[in-house]
């Protein structure tokens, strides 16, 4: 009996995961660039990727004083739900929180709720998808 229920329990779990809400219009590679939003004097640019199961790699770069501070590959999973858009982060475990709002097919807007797993209203950004040129 204790079998079945912990069977059921991880089943629930592990489905209620992957039935979360996916906005499809959020699926492809996006591009974003912010500055002195979290640090003065520090420029960040990202290309982030949201597949439609679920999975999402960001490749980010900080830039300070002319020079690279940072540049990582973060894998994750990333859903949406009531307006929110959630991401979550493989290398720490961490989902960071955000409301989202397109403001064309092409462009949406970012504001934080949670970040680093604290409550946190004051990061915005917006990311502009990336649409493929082709050649005639």
């Amino acid at each position: 009996m204790k079998k079945a229920i912990l069977v059921i329990f991880f089943f629930g779990i592990f489905s209620s995961f992957y039935s979360q809400n996916l906005d499809k219009k959020m699926i492809g590679c996006w591009k974003g660039t912010e500055t002195d939003q979290q640090i003065v004097g520090l420029s960040k640019y990202w290309i982030s990727c949201r597949q439609e199961d679920g999975k999402s790699i960001l490749l980010f770069i900080a830039i300070k004083d002319g020079e690279v501070v940072e540049q990582s590959t973060e894998n994750g999973k990333w859903w949406t739900k009531d307006g929110k858009y959630f991401e979550l982060h493989d290398y720490d475990g961490i989902t960071d929180v955000y409301k989202y709002e397109f403001v064309n097919d092409n462009k949406v807007e970012f504001r934080s709720i949670e970040l680093f797993g604290k409550p946190d209203n004051t990061y915005f950004f917006t990311d502009e998808k990336i649409i493929e040129k082709i050649k005639k």
